[in-house]
């Protein structure tokens, strides 16, 4: 989804009974669906914040109080901080390469349900560019997980390396090689050919999970992936395309984080307890 990344993988704990957290979860709600509906005064607000640089700080915390509320009220507290914590890393690891090509990134903003993406007000002009800015957002987010692991695993906190698991498949999800997951956009750098075995691996992943919005992403995926075949890359992009050696290194890059991923999943979910933070 051009020009944003976004993070659509959400896993569902097992239920347990958290008798402490419905007070909680009401309030928590509550404020995020006020900030939702006073938005626009808050925008307001906020862009006058910009003026002492905290605005930007501040633009996304009303869609992330709502995604908290909600995640709450369904799953408990700890697996929605974790959910909340693990989207933010892997949309910072998205801003952070955004502002070192200076492409002018936004806050990241929170949709329930989906995830969260991180916009930019320039579109980078090479594919090798866009393909960094999407690979930034899983990578960071896969250090994350594997710091979680490791600590968890030092400690002997359980609830760490569930966490890491659930990161694992966070953004493991996101290496898918379809549009919009980034995965999409790294593999547009390297061959569009890739977007057909992301196509199917999509298609077989919503089929396994029973996922509803899985199915209708991945449907979504096959139009945009007929498009790119029918009428081609950006035309900006394709004055630029990515050399040979950026080619190599991207790939490498790919598949090494997608490895490193799927270890990752495979151990965090051998010794984290039945369940979820």
């Amino acid at each position: 989804m051009q020009p944003e990344y976004q993070t659509q993988a959400e896993l569902q704990p097992q239920k347990k009974k958290k008798p402490a957290t419905g007070p909680i979860a009401g309030v928590v709600g509550v404020l995020g669906l006020i900030l939702l509906k006073f938005k626009g005064a808050a925008l307001i607000a906020l862009n006058a914040l910009s003026l002492v640089k905290l605005g930007w700080l501040l633009k996304g915390f009303s869609t992330m109080a709502l995604s908290l509320g909600i995640y709450t009220m369904m799953f408990g507290w700890k697996y929605a901080i974790t959910i909340i914590v693990l989207l933010y890393i892997h949309e910072m690891g998205h801003f952070i390469v955004m502002h070192f090509y200076g492409l002018k990134p936004k806050a990241p903003v929170f949709v329930p349900f989906v995830g969260a993406y991180t916009a930019m007000s320039t579109i980078p002009g090479d594919l090798a560019t866009h393909a960094w800015v999407a690979y930034a957002g899983p990578f960071i987010g896969g250090l994350a997980a594997f710091a979680s692991f490791i600590l968890g695993v030092t400690t002997g906190n359980t609830w760490l390396i569930a966490a890491a698991n659930t990161g694992a498949i966070l953004n493991l999800l996101q290496l898918v090689p379809i549009k919009p997951f980034d995965g999409g956009f790294i593999a547009q750098s390297i061959t569009k050919w890739l977007f057909i075995p992301g196509a199917i691996l999509l298609g077989f992943l919503a089929l396994t999970f029973r996922s509803p919005l899985l199915i209708i992403i991945a449907v979504a995926s096959i139009f945009v992936m007929f498009s790119q075949f029918r009428k081609g890359a950006d035309p900006e992009a394709e004055r630029y395309p990515a050399t040979h050696i950026q080619r190599i290194f991207i790939s490498l890059s790919y598949i090494g984080l997608a490895i490193a991923l799927t270890y990752l999943f495979m151990h965090s979910h051998i010794r984290a307890p039945y369940g979820h933070p």
